[in-house]
């Protein structure tokens, strides 16, 4: 990582969007960003909105334009890149570089958050100097109708066959860069969450399950999501995965911190 992203940075919250060719759903996305850093706000927590465009060719950066001159006063930030990165982890990776504060954040543009709730995320990773707290997220099609709930159970050993936790959720930025990162091997593209997860879970790092509702998933056409990935691409990610997390098989004998973890910050360990 750069020197840039280890600087010591002070608590607070950035909600990060990184942006490619999302210019219709990305007003609901930072709508539900700017409402959470208002909740935030009244609780005395400093937050930011940070999107990143990673080089669209749509009209999504005459939008960030007009929205960062009308919300600048309210936290929204932009940073723009004329090039495609053409890979989720490093527009990641780069927003640790520009994100203000101690927590992020990772809001897929065409997501969205449930704003009242954040707060009680914040606070979650607060009292358990967690890595990432997760939430339940509400899966919905494009006329908002509920689907069914994903990321609703804690780390257990199937993560090591199949991620069930959704990239939104709420990371410490300090342990993320401790640990290098997101990976940027091309080999898990549109997995690099998963990877991050297992990485957090051989590693000690507690990733905790909060039992409340963290924000709002929408199937889009032609989005990056299992269904569309080929059976090829996803046995060479499994076998990846395996092999550099569990080769021998052996991960359900072992101990780890963050097996079977829920919190809930007015409750405790649950």
């Amino acid at each position: 990582m750069s020197q840039a992203s280890q600087r010591s940075v002070p608590f607070g919250v950035t909600i990060a969007i990184p942006n490619w060719n999302h210019e219709y759903v990305l007003p609901r996305s930072i709508r539900s960003a700017l409402e959470a850093v208002r909740v935030l706000h009244d609780h005395g927590v400093s937050a930011e909105v940070l999107v990143v465009d990673d080089g669209s060719r749509d009209g999504s950066v005459t939008l960030l334009r007009q929205l960062e001159a009308l919300y600048f006063d309210q936290g929204l930030r932009v940073v723009l890149h004329t090039h495609n990165s053409g890979r989720p982890a490093a527009t990641r990776n780069l927003i640790l570089a520009h994100a203000s504060y101690q927590y992020i954040v990772y809001l897929d543009a065409d997501n969205e958050l449930l704003p009242a709730n954040l707060y009680h995320f914040y606070r979650a990773a607060q009292q358990t100097a967690a890595a990432v707290v997760y939430g339940n997220i509400i899966r919905r099609d494009m006329n908002d109708q509920t689907i069914n709930l994903i990321s609703n159970e804690s780390v257990q050993d199937r993560l090591f066959q199949s991620n069930y936790i959704d990239a939104l959720a709420l990371i410490d930025r300090t342990q993320l860069i401790d640990l290098g990162g997101y990976s940027e091997q091309p080999v898990i593209d549109a997995s690099e969450d998963w990877e991050l997860y297992l990485h957090y879970a051989v590693n000690g790092r507690l990733v905790i399950f909060v039992p409340l509702v963290f924000g709002f998933y929408y199937i889009l056409p032609l989005s990056m999501t299992d269904e569309h990935t080929p059976a090829e691409v996803h046995g060479n990610r499994h076998r990846y995965l395996q092999r550099v997390y569990d080769q021998l098989g052996l991960r359900h004998d072992s101990l780890m911190n963050t097996r079977h973890q829920r919190y809930h910050p007015d409750l405790g360990f649950i």
